[in-house]
């Protein structure tokens, strides 16, 4: 069976934490809680981005057939906690647990699985449900650390995210009443580019890249901002003296960077990706007249960005986030590949 190809975006950062729910609730399609438990046979196994998925076979009490969709988080994200391809293949009987999905029938939100042969694979924060062998659950093996290595100083290193993003906030975002209209017509399951496979720009690119770490690095007078998020890499100009109306719209848009103290601060402009996506809103529409403005603080081995934006065409207000998320710097981490593959094609 071709399981249906558009999985949903509930919460990419929630890749390895429990069920949050979101503040719009047609974007909520995971039940939160309740765990559901399968049997079956495994017919196609797709460990891939933008999120992993698994097809088990399972028969009813009544002897019918069942084909269930277990969708996991993005294969890039979880790599570091020892969760990668092979473990589950086409053949095995597994066991699998997770949240049910209230939109599509026999859809679980993955948690758990097990074939006889391996380990108990846990896609939670928290341990496992059948087995004291076990991968994953938030474990990450410790970074391999050279001899000669020197700890960097300021922002010039690699940086992940730890938490501390308010995804709870349950307030809706300050549109206009037909920007409004257009985010409440947003269906994730159709409409975000992502499914696709486009790649994501501002602001989504930072703000919903999870559990991907980031790089800043010193290119000539300029910054590049490297993000595991699909492997996009930021250029912010440091001593920029071209007035942004001039330049070419693109998705990650023209930003300009400068200094207050130890503080990177970078406004961005003629952003041409078409949605604002700030957790917990998405789908959100967004115009080229939009300015961003990022503050990223080192504070030792944590990294605190703050974030501000207005769009004059679809908001009525500045939508002003301090402290919306903070990273930390863990020793020996790297950036790695973190391809996305479209859904729509077969694997």
């Amino acid at each position: 069976m071709k399981s249906n190809p558009a999985p949903f975006f509930i919460l990419l950062a929630a890749a390895l934490v429990p069920s949050i729910a979101a503040s719009h609730h047609s974007r909520v399609e995971y039940i939160a809680g309740a765990m559901h438990e399968i049997e079956g046979e495994v017919i196609r196994v797709v460990w891939r981005n933008p999120h992993i998925m698994i097809t088990v076979r399972s028969v009813t009490d009544e002897g019918v057939e069942e084909d269930w969709v277990l969708e996991g988080p993005g294969a890039g994200p979880v790599r570091r906690e020892g969760l990668v391809d092979g473990y589950i293949k086409a053949g095995d009987r597994v066991r699998a647990a997770g949240q049910r999905s209230d939109r599509r029938e026999s859809w679980l939100r993955l948690a758990h699985i097990v074939a006889p042969s391996g380990p108990e694979l846990v896609f939670t924060s928290g341990g496992p449900r059948w087995s004291a062998n076990f991968v994953g659950g938030s474990q990450e093996p410790e970074a391999e650390i050279a001899a000669d290595f020197v700890q960097p100083e300021g922002i010039y290193r690699v940086w992940i995210w730890t938490g501390g993003t308010p995804y709870d906030v349950v307030e809706l975002p300050p549109l206009t009443p037909e920007a409004m209209a257009a985010y409440q017509a947003y269906d994730p399951l159709k409409d975000d580019p992502v499914l696709e496979c486009t790649l994501p720009g501002m602001p989504r690119v930072i703000t919903i890249a999870g559990s991907r770490p980031l790089e800043f690095e010193q290119s000539g007078e300029d910054i590049l901002i490297r993000s595991q998020n699909y492997n996009r890499t930021r250029l912010i100009h440091m001593n920029a003296g071209v007035e942004p109306s001039e330049m070419e719209a693109t998705p990650l848009g023209y930003s300009r960077g400068r200094w207050e103290g130890e503080t990177l601060v970078v406004t961005t402009n003629r952003i041409s990706y078409p949605f604002f996506d700030l957790p917990p809103w998405w789908g959100v529409p967004q115009t080229t007249a939009i300015e961003i403005v990022e503050r990223f603080t080192p504070d030792g081995d944590t990294l605190v960005y703050d974030f501000w934006a207005y769009d004059p065409v679809n908001f009525t207000e500045p939508i002003d986030k301090p402290g919306f998320l903070v990273w930390t710097w863990q020793p020996g981490l790297e950036l790695e590949a973190d391809n996305c593959e479209n859904y729509f094609e077969d694997p």
